[in-house]
């Protein structure tokens, strides 16, 4: 059986995109036979894991440095600096990397960046997967796009695992109550918040939360219209091809956002740090699109082009290939 083993972290700071991610290959390579356990740095990250699994048996994990050496180390971290990915080395025979920052070229036997437009020169990795057909998607995702209709009337609201500038409330205050909204509550929204989006829930019979789903992808085809941050949601609605109002709220989704944007597969409304007017240019925007079939039939068809969602398996398929 071969053993791999994956160091990754999430928190309320950094959100739970890197568990999320390295799950859906960990669950792939699991279905193809292998033994995968996590390794983290930080406390908050195992109660992530079970969330998202459901079960604190699914994956073992640890908090200190491994015992053994294992046949393949995938790295997805902002904390690893340059210097650092050769260290890894006495870790496993083969080591991986997951890289969005497109910062430096990484000491590893296998890349992905799978961004719309990876900087393929500044890698030199041995095996290099690149470009949106690599995204990390649950194997939920490998579908078909949905059918557009006519006009729109359910409105998916997601900003990832965290919602730090509010906009999920901010939307739902200013809700039209001819439209049915569903909010995700992210994996690490804090009590407080999450008491207030109940508070808004009880008052507003249009809105309905949605926490621990388990078939997003079936939540995501059920609705006609997207708002999303630009974090690994946005390759899951395209996947589905959901028609997408896109905002970032992180440097790591200016340039991936920008490259859909460019590509006419989303519609990006700006950056919640910077922009005092993005809960206008969104509510705006879902007035603008709701009866237009047209446009939102160009983006569904866009977006599930660039991300057919079955990257996962690619990924799984080149890790067993190269130990």
């Amino acid at each position: 059986m071969k053993k791999i083993l994956i160091k990754t972290d999430g928190n309320s700071r950094i959100a739970s995109g890197h568990i999320r991610r390295c799950l859906s290959i960990a669950e792939i390579l699991k279905e193809k036979g292998a033994s995968v356990s996590f390794w983290f740095s930080d406390e908050e990250s195992p109660g992530i894991l079970d969330r998202f699994t459901g079960s604190s048996d699914s994956f073992p994990y640890m908090m200190e440095k491994p015992a053994e050496k294992y046949e393949f180390l995938l790295l997805d971290s902002y904390s690893i600096s340059e210097s650092e990915f050769s260290g890894y080395r006495k870790y496993a025979a083969k080591t991986g990397y997951i890289d969005d920052l497109r910062c430096f070229d990484p000491d590893v036997d296998l890349l992905i960046n799978y961004d719309p437009d990876p900087p393929e020169d500044l890698y030199h990795a041995p095996v290099k997967l690149l470009g949106t057909a690599y995204a990390p998607l649950r194997k939920q995702f490998a579908g078909p796009s949905i059918e557009i209709k006519e006009k729109a009337k359910r409105i998916l609201v997601s900003t990832g695992g965290t919602d730090p500038y509010h906009i999920l409330t901010g939307l739902l205050n200013n809700a039209d109550p001819s439209l049915q909204y569903m909010a995700v509550i992210g994996a690490v929204f804090d009590a407080g918040y999450r008491s207030e989006l109940q508070r808004l829930a009880e008052v507003r019979k249009n809105i309905t939360l949605c926490e621990n789903v388990s078939d997003m992808a079936g939540l995501m085809r059920s609705c006609d219209i997207a708002v999303t941050a630009g974090g690994t949601t946005l390759y899951e609605l395209c996947a589905c091809g959901i028609p997408s109002i896109v905002f970032t709220m992180a440097d790591n989704q200016l340039e991936f956002t920008e490259s859909f944007y460019k590509r006419n597969a989303i519609w990006y409304e700006g950056d919640a740090r910077k922009d005092p007017a993005l809960l206008t240019h969104i509510l705006s925007r879902i007035n603008l699109i709701i009866s237009d079939q047209d446009s939102r039939r160009i983006k569904s068809d866009t977006a599930h082009a660039m991300v057919n969602g079955t990257g996962s398996f690619s990924i799984a398929d080149a890790i067993l290939s190269i130990i």
